[in-house]
Protein backbone atom coordinates (compact mmCIF):
# COMPACT_ATOMS: atom_id res chain seq x y z
CA UNK A 1 0.00 0.00 0.00
CA UNK A 2 2.89 2.38 0.88
CA UNK A 3 6.46 2.30 1.48
CA UNK A 4 8.16 2.23 5.19
CA UNK A 5 9.97 5.03 4.10
CA UNK A 6 6.59 6.50 3.32
CA UNK A 7 4.81 6.25 6.98
CA UNK A 8 8.27 7.06 8.36
CA UNK A 9 8.22 10.53 6.64
CA UNK A 10 4.39 11.22 7.73
CA UNK A 11 5.47 10.57 11.50
CA UNK A 12 8.24 12.53 11.08
CA UNK A 13 6.30 15.26 9.77
CA UNK A 14 3.34 14.87 12.70
CA UNK A 15 6.72 15.31 15.14
CA UNK A 16 7.85 18.49 13.55
CA UNK A 17 4.60 20.14 14.03
CA UNK A 18 4.19 19.63 17.50
CA UNK A 19 8.58 20.39 18.02
CA UNK A 20 7.09 23.65 16.11
CA UNK A 21 4.44 24.20 18.82
CA UNK A 22 1.46 23.87 16.19
CA UNK A 23 0.39 21.17 18.00
CA UNK A 24 0.60 20.24 21.53
CA UNK A 25 0.89 17.02 20.83
CA UNK A 26 -0.05 14.45 17.82
CA UNK A 27 -0.94 10.75 17.92
CA UNK A 28 -1.08 9.44 14.33
CA UNK A 29 -2.32 5.65 13.83
CA UNK A 30 -2.79 4.05 10.28
CA UNK A 31 -4.74 0.70 9.83
CA UNK A 32 -6.12 -1.22 6.70
CA UNK A 33 -9.53 -3.83 7.26
CA UNK A 34 -6.78 -6.19 8.96
CA UNK A 35 -5.01 -4.58 11.52
CA UNK A 36 -2.40 -1.63 12.16
CA UNK A 37 -0.18 -0.91 9.87
CA UNK A 38 1.98 1.97 11.94
CA UNK A 39 1.12 4.29 14.52
CA UNK A 40 3.47 6.75 16.73
CA UNK A 41 2.07 9.29 19.79
CA UNK A 42 4.23 12.60 20.67
CA UNK A 43 4.02 14.74 23.69
CA UNK A 44 5.13 18.17 23.40
CA UNK A 45 8.33 17.48 23.72
CA UNK A 46 8.28 15.86 20.53
CA UNK A 47 8.98 12.70 22.03
CA UNK A 48 7.54 8.87 21.63
CA UNK A 49 4.94 8.57 24.20
CA UNK A 50 3.06 5.89 24.19
CA UNK A 51 0.90 6.20 27.07
CA UNK A 52 -0.43 8.96 24.58
CA UNK A 53 -2.66 6.10 23.33
CA UNK A 54 -4.82 5.67 26.02
CA UNK A 55 -5.70 9.15 26.32
CA UNK A 56 -9.56 9.67 24.88
CA UNK A 57 -9.73 12.57 22.59
CA UNK A 58 -12.49 15.56 22.25
CA UNK A 59 -13.06 14.71 18.51
CA UNK A 60 -15.52 17.88 17.70
CA UNK A 61 -16.48 17.52 14.17
CA UNK A 62 -15.56 13.93 13.51
CA UNK A 63 -18.63 13.32 15.95
CA UNK A 64 -20.70 14.20 12.72
CA UNK A 65 -19.60 11.09 10.75
CA UNK A 66 -20.03 8.84 13.67
CA UNK A 67 -23.73 10.20 13.83
CA UNK A 68 -24.02 9.38 9.94
CA UNK A 69 -22.67 5.54 10.85
CA UNK A 70 -25.50 5.77 13.26
CA UNK A 71 -28.38 6.98 11.15
CA UNK A 72 -27.39 4.80 8.19
CA UNK A 73 -27.63 1.55 10.74
CA UNK A 74 -31.05 2.38 10.54
CA UNK A 75 -31.77 3.37 6.95
CA UNK A 76 -30.32 -0.43 6.27
CA UNK A 77 -33.03 -1.56 8.59
CA UNK A 78 -35.82 0.54 6.23
CA UNK A 79 -36.79 2.22 9.36
CA UNK A 80 -35.32 5.61 8.24
CA UNK A 81 -34.52 7.82 5.03
CA UNK A 82 -32.94 10.12 4.69
CA UNK A 83 -35.43 12.07 2.08
CA UNK A 84 -38.56 12.07 3.90
CA UNK A 85 -38.82 15.25 5.66
CA UNK A 86 -38.29 15.36 9.36
CA UNK A 87 -41.69 16.06 10.45
CA UNK A 88 -42.28 12.83 9.42
CA UNK A 89 -40.97 11.58 12.54
CA UNK A 90 -41.35 14.35 14.49
CA UNK A 91 -44.53 16.42 13.61
CA UNK A 92 -43.43 19.40 16.45
CA UNK A 93 -40.56 20.51 14.07
CA UNK A 94 -42.99 21.41 11.32
CA UNK A 95 -43.69 24.84 12.04
CA UNK A 96 -43.66 26.17 8.85
CA UNK A 97 -43.08 25.41 5.42
CA UNK A 98 -39.66 25.45 4.78
CA UNK A 99 -38.95 23.14 8.09
CA UNK A 100 -42.00 20.45 6.71
CA UNK A 101 -39.69 20.01 3.72
CA UNK A 102 -36.63 19.69 5.23
CA UNK A 103 -34.78 16.34 5.52
CA UNK A 104 -32.11 14.27 6.92
CA UNK A 105 -29.79 14.56 3.94
CA UNK A 106 -30.25 18.34 4.74
CA UNK A 107 -28.62 17.74 7.71
CA UNK A 108 -26.18 15.85 6.10
CA UNK A 109 -25.05 18.16 3.55
CA UNK A 110 -25.74 21.32 5.81
CA UNK A 111 -28.02 22.85 3.41
CA UNK A 112 -31.27 23.23 5.78
CA UNK A 113 -30.90 26.92 5.91
CA UNK A 114 -30.36 27.23 9.45
CA UNK A 115 -28.00 29.24 10.76
CA UNK A 116 -24.49 28.08 12.26
CA UNK A 117 -24.83 27.21 15.94
CA UNK A 118 -22.16 25.86 18.78
CA UNK A 119 -23.28 24.42 22.24
CA UNK A 120 -21.30 27.18 24.06
CA UNK A 121 -24.27 29.33 23.46
CA UNK A 122 -26.68 26.67 25.40
CA UNK A 123 -23.88 25.17 27.59
CA UNK A 124 -25.05 27.91 30.94
CA UNK A 125 -28.88 27.64 30.24
CA UNK A 126 -31.52 26.58 32.45
CA UNK A 127 -32.74 23.89 30.27
CA UNK A 128 -30.50 23.84 27.56
CA UNK A 129 -32.42 20.95 25.80
CA UNK A 130 -35.25 22.69 25.53
CA UNK A 131 -33.51 26.01 24.38
CA UNK A 132 -32.23 23.77 21.76
CA UNK A 133 -35.04 22.79 20.37
CA UNK A 134 -36.87 25.49 20.26
CA UNK A 135 -34.38 27.24 18.63
CA UNK A 136 -34.33 24.33 16.04
CA UNK A 137 -38.23 25.74 15.21
CA UNK A 138 -37.61 29.37 15.28
CA UNK A 139 -34.19 30.29 14.44
CA UNK A 140 -35.12 32.36 10.67
CA UNK A 141 -33.69 30.27 7.11
CA UNK A 142 -30.77 31.91 5.64
CA UNK A 143 -32.04 30.01 2.30
CA UNK A 144 -34.69 27.87 1.40
CA UNK A 145 -33.55 24.41 2.59
CA UNK A 146 -31.20 22.24 -0.26
CA UNK A 147 -30.17 25.41 -2.31
CA UNK A 148 -27.45 26.35 -0.67
CA UNK A 149 -24.55 25.12 2.07
CA UNK A 150 -24.04 26.85 5.39
CA UNK A 151 -22.07 24.54 8.19
CA UNK A 152 -24.29 23.95 11.28
CA UNK A 153 -23.50 21.89 13.92
CA UNK A 154 -26.55 22.05 15.93
CA UNK A 155 -28.91 20.72 13.66
CA UNK A 156 -27.62 17.23 13.79
CA UNK A 157 -29.55 17.64 17.34
CA UNK A 158 -32.60 16.54 15.11
CA UNK A 159 -30.77 13.18 13.77
CA UNK A 160 -30.33 12.73 17.69
CA UNK A 161 -34.33 13.09 18.40
CA UNK A 162 -35.28 11.51 14.93
CA UNK A 163 -33.56 7.94 16.29
CA UNK A 164 -34.80 8.68 19.52
CA UNK A 165 -38.28 8.68 18.14
CA UNK A 166 -37.74 5.05 16.14
CA UNK A 167 -35.91 3.67 18.68
CA UNK A 168 -37.32 4.70 21.92
CA UNK A 169 -33.89 5.02 23.45
CA UNK A 170 -31.53 7.83 23.69
CA UNK A 171 -29.03 8.48 20.94
CA UNK A 172 -26.23 7.38 23.05
CA UNK A 173 -27.61 4.20 24.03
CA UNK A 174 -28.29 3.70 20.38
CA UNK A 175 -24.91 3.90 19.43
CA UNK A 176 -23.82 1.86 22.03
CA UNK A 177 -25.60 -0.92 21.26
CA UNK A 178 -25.71 -0.93 17.69
CA UNK A 179 -22.31 0.72 16.32
CA UNK A 180 -19.60 1.06 19.22
CA UNK A 181 -20.33 -2.50 21.32
CA UNK A 182 -20.72 -4.65 17.74
CA UNK A 183 -17.34 -2.64 16.53
CA UNK A 184 -15.35 -3.55 19.78
CA UNK A 185 -15.37 0.23 20.86
CA UNK A 186 -15.05 1.00 24.58
CA UNK A 187 -13.94 4.46 24.82
CA UNK A 188 -16.17 6.34 22.67
CA UNK A 189 -19.23 8.02 23.48
CA UNK A 190 -20.44 12.03 25.14
CA UNK A 191 -18.78 11.26 28.71
CA UNK A 192 -14.99 10.73 28.69
CA UNK A 193 -13.65 8.79 31.35
CA UNK A 194 -12.35 11.93 33.71
CA UNK A 195 -9.13 10.32 34.33
CA UNK A 196 -8.08 9.83 30.45
CA UNK A 197 -9.86 13.19 28.72
CA UNK A 198 -7.11 14.34 27.78
CA UNK A 199 -7.04 18.42 28.34
CA UNK A 200 -8.80 20.34 25.07
CA UNK A 201 -6.39 23.86 25.15
CA UNK A 202 -8.98 26.76 24.28
CA UNK A 203 -11.52 24.81 24.30
CA UNK A 204 -14.51 27.44 24.16
CA UNK A 205 -16.19 25.49 27.44
CA UNK A 206 -14.83 25.98 30.74
CA UNK A 207 -14.15 22.51 32.63
CA UNK A 208 -16.50 22.17 35.38
CA UNK A 209 -20.45 22.57 35.19
CA UNK A 210 -20.58 24.10 31.66
CA UNK A 211 -18.23 21.01 30.33
CA UNK A 212 -20.99 18.46 32.18
CA UNK A 213 -24.24 20.34 30.48
CA UNK A 214 -22.25 19.78 27.56
CA UNK A 215 -21.80 16.43 27.80
CA UNK A 216 -25.46 15.44 29.24
CA UNK A 217 -26.52 17.33 25.50
CA UNK A 218 -25.27 14.61 23.44
CA UNK A 219 -24.39 16.73 20.75
CA UNK A 220 -23.75 14.29 18.21
CA UNK A 221 -22.67 17.23 15.70
CA UNK A 222 -19.20 17.79 17.65
CA UNK A 223 -19.74 16.36 21.46
CA UNK A 224 -18.06 12.98 21.17
CA UNK A 225 -15.13 11.24 22.43
CA UNK A 226 -12.68 8.78 21.55
CA UNK A 227 -9.26 6.91 21.45
CA UNK A 228 -7.22 6.35 17.92
CA UNK A 229 -7.67 2.27 18.49
CA UNK A 230 -11.96 2.54 18.29
CA UNK A 231 -11.38 5.18 15.51
CA UNK A 232 -9.68 2.29 13.71
CA UNK A 233 -12.30 -0.61 14.80
CA UNK A 234 -14.81 1.78 13.31
CA UNK A 235 -13.40 2.65 10.55
CA UNK A 236 -12.32 -1.56 10.05
CA UNK A 237 -16.29 -2.05 10.49
CA UNK A 238 -17.43 0.81 8.16
CA UNK A 239 -15.19 -1.03 5.19
CA UNK A 240 -16.41 -3.95 5.56
CA UNK A 241 -19.74 -4.54 3.70
CA UNK A 242 -21.92 -6.92 6.16
CA UNK A 243 -20.50 -5.56 9.51
CA UNK A 244 -22.33 -2.54 10.08
CA UNK A 245 -24.63 -2.07 6.84
CA UNK A 246 -24.63 -3.67 3.88
CA UNK A 247 -22.65 -2.67 0.92
CA UNK A 248 -26.11 -1.25 -0.92
CA UNK A 249 -26.05 1.13 2.04
CA UNK A 250 -22.78 1.91 2.00
CA UNK A 251 -22.72 2.94 -1.15
CA UNK A 252 -26.26 5.10 -1.26
CA UNK A 253 -24.12 6.93 2.32
CA UNK A 254 -20.63 7.26 0.84
CA UNK A 255 -22.23 8.65 -2.53
CA UNK A 256 -21.54 12.26 -3.36
CA UNK A 257 -24.45 14.25 -2.86
CA UNK A 258 -25.23 17.32 -5.88
CA UNK A 259 -22.71 20.02 -4.97
CA UNK A 260 -24.17 23.60 -3.56
CA UNK A 261 -23.24 27.11 -3.34
CA UNK A 262 -21.81 27.94 0.24
CA UNK A 263 -23.13 30.73 1.70
CA UNK A 264 -20.68 33.63 1.47
CA UNK A 265 -18.85 31.73 -0.98
CA UNK A 266 -20.71 30.98 -4.05
CA UNK A 267 -18.34 30.40 -6.54
CA UNK A 268 -17.48 27.53 -4.13
CA UNK A 269 -19.57 24.06 -4.39
CA UNK A 270 -19.59 21.80 -1.93
CA UNK A 271 -18.60 17.86 -2.27
CA UNK A 272 -20.96 15.94 0.70
CA UNK A 273 -22.08 12.54 1.38
CA UNK A 274 -24.90 11.40 3.95
CA UNK A 275 -22.15 11.80 7.09
CA UNK A 276 -18.84 12.51 5.66
CA UNK A 277 -17.10 15.18 3.42
CA UNK A 278 -14.99 14.76 0.14
CA UNK A 279 -13.76 18.13 -0.66
CA UNK A 280 -10.57 18.62 -2.20
CA UNK A 281 -8.00 20.46 0.62
CA UNK A 282 -5.14 21.71 -0.69
CA UNK A 283 -2.58 20.20 1.98
CA UNK A 284 -3.33 17.23 0.44
CA UNK A 285 -2.25 17.05 -3.53
CA UNK A 286 -2.26 13.60 -3.67
CA UNK A 287 -6.09 12.94 -2.09
CA UNK A 288 -7.68 10.26 -3.87
CA UNK A 289 -11.56 10.75 -5.34
CA UNK A 290 -12.51 7.38 -3.90
CA UNK A 291 -11.70 8.59 -0.21
CA UNK A 292 -13.78 10.29 2.28
CA UNK A 293 -13.51 11.83 5.45
CA UNK A 294 -14.42 14.43 8.30
CA UNK A 295 -12.73 16.92 10.69
CA UNK A 296 -12.78 18.23 14.14
CA UNK A 297 -12.15 21.73 15.47
CA UNK A 298 -9.66 20.26 18.01
CA UNK A 299 -7.08 19.44 14.92
CA UNK A 300 -8.30 15.68 14.68
CA UNK A 301 -9.10 13.73 11.65
CA UNK A 302 -10.44 10.59 10.50
CA UNK A 303 -9.70 9.38 6.94
CA UNK A 304 -11.36 6.32 4.87
CA UNK A 305 -10.42 5.25 1.57
CA UNK A 306 -12.27 2.15 0.30
CA UNK A 307 -10.20 1.46 -2.21
CA UNK A 308 -7.02 0.69 -0.47
CA UNK A 309 -8.87 -0.08 2.23
CA UNK A 310 -7.16 2.52 4.49
CA UNK A 311 -7.88 4.00 7.83
CA UNK A 312 -5.68 7.23 9.11
CA UNK A 313 -6.42 9.00 12.31
CA UNK A 314 -5.19 11.91 13.33
CA UNK A 315 -5.53 13.22 17.09
CA UNK A 316 -4.55 16.66 18.84
CA UNK A 317 -5.91 18.69 21.49
CA UNK A 318 -5.46 22.25 20.50
CA UNK A 319 -9.47 24.05 19.54
CA UNK A 320 -9.30 25.48 16.26
CA UNK A 321 -5.89 24.12 15.03
CA UNK A 322 -7.74 23.66 12.10
CA UNK A 323 -7.25 19.75 9.97
CA UNK A 324 -4.92 21.40 7.77
CA UNK A 325 -2.03 19.89 9.81
CA UNK A 326 -3.53 16.15 9.69
CA UNK A 327 -3.99 16.62 5.82
CA UNK A 328 -0.18 17.57 5.05
CA UNK A 329 0.79 14.12 7.60
CA UNK A 330 -2.11 12.20 5.63
CA UNK A 331 -0.48 13.32 1.68
CA UNK A 332 2.71 11.96 2.97
CA UNK A 333 1.28 8.42 2.89
CA UNK A 334 -0.08 8.66 -0.73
Amino acid sequence: MFSQQQLNEAFDKARQYVLSGHLPCAVVAVADRQGILGQVAYDKEGQEAPELFEGVYALASISKAITGIGAAVLYDEGKLRYDVPICHYLPEFGVDDARRSMTLAHVFTHSTGLPSRFAAEFADMEDPAAHLFQLLREDPLQFPPGTKMCYSTYTYQLVNAVVERITGVKFSKFLQDRVFGPCGMTDTGFWPDPVRAMPVVDHPIPAGPAMKTFCDLEISGGGMWSTAADLIALGQAWLTPGKLVSEATFKVVTAPQPGLPMLGNETTLSCRTLGFVQERQGMFPRQPAAGFYHGGATGTLWWLDPERGLIYVFLTTRWGSGNELAFDVLNSLY
